[in-house]
């Protein structure tokens, strides 16, 4: 089972809010993508796998590209609706 920060149980399907990416991690990817990347924080998005014991998130970057980040608990949150 794969909880959030509230220790509430995050499913495929859930939608949850970005609260945190290591800076570390973010400065490993070239400038662009590293800024698409930061634009990910405080966002929301639909958990589209779980692996791990991480939640999966997918963000597009362009037409074929993306990212697919893996959360821990203290890094997401879940929300009832969409916020972008």
């Amino acid at each position: 089972m794969i909880l959030e920060k509230n220790h509430r149980e995050v499913k495929i399907g859930s939608l949850v809010k970005v609260l945190f990416i290591e800076p570390g991690f973010i400065s490993t990817f070239p400038y662009k993508e590293a800024k698409i990347m930061k634009t990910m924080i405080n966002k929301t998005f639909e958990v589209v796998g779980i692996e791990r014991g991480k939640a999966l998130v997918h963000q597009p970057f362009d037409a074929l590209n993306g990212f697919t980040l893996a959360l821990s608990s203290e890094e997401m949150e879940l929300v009832d609706k969409i916020e972008r």
